[in-house]
């Protein structure tokens, strides 16, 4: 494997799903370059600056079959959004409104129109909905510690669960949005700080969490 050559500290790294190809968050824009072949070299196909900082998370939507379409986020507070049948431009699909740097994005698996995102040290889960932006549809705030971690349901585009260093893994229901949601459906509490979170694909009944030095995996 030949690492590409950047002149910034590489934040996030997301593979393109129909094509051999990935996205480089760095310090202030995304690179997007190619893997060719089975020598697993390749060649950085254009750098893009959009961000007024770095660049923390980068994710892609599954809106046109997955192709086209990802978000990301940073140290400037802000969500944008990229075609990449027209990078010379992006949306802003959000900013906080104190310029929180915005640590993760997650793409609903299901509906492609909504989004989440977390800022750091922030105890709350944001959803966007990519059609009215800027505005969210959705603050869940049952954390009491800051949250490390969200995964949308692969079968399902109304749950969603976040982690958090209170230690607890939450599951919620979105469906009655833009009603506020006041409490989770499901609660697990761990024995540390929960740092990551996966929700597996292929069994959406296991959900996977890692604190300490453990990794765990839960029945839904």
């Amino acid at each position: 494997f030949r690492f590409f050559s950047f002149c910034r500290f590489v934040r996030s790294k997301q593979w393109y799903q129909r094509r051999v190809r990935a996205i480089w968050g760095l310090e202030t824009g995304q690179a997007i370059g190619r893997i060719d072949g089975n020598s697993v070299t390749g060649m950085v196909r254009t750098q893009l600056i959009a961000h007024d900082k770095e660049v923390f998370d980068i994710a892609f939507s599954r809106a046109g079959g997955g192709r086209d379409i990802f978000a990301s986020v940073g140290a400037d507070g802000s969500v944008r959004m990229f075609d990449l049948r027209h990078l010379e431009h992006s949306t802003i699909i959000y900013e906080d409104s104190q310029q929180q740097p915005l640590l993760r994005l997650a793409w609903n698996k299901q509906d492609p129109n909504y989004l989440a995102t977390m800022a750091t040290d922030g105890l709350e889960v944001i959803i966007l909905d990519v059609r009215v932006p800027c505005t969210p549809v959705a603050t869940l705030k049952n954390h009491t510690a800051c949250v490390n971690g969200i995964a949308w349901a692969p079968h399902s585009s109304c749950h969603i669960c976040s982690a958090a260093d209170d230690q607890q893994a939450l599951i919620w229901d979105i469906q009655q949005m833009p009603r506020p949601i006041d409490d989770p459906i499901l609660a697990y509490k761990a024995e540390g700080e929960i740092n990551q979170v996966q929700w597996a694909t292929g069994q959406p009944d296991w959900i996977a969490i890692c604190y300490n030095q453990s990794m765990e995996i839960l029945r839904v």
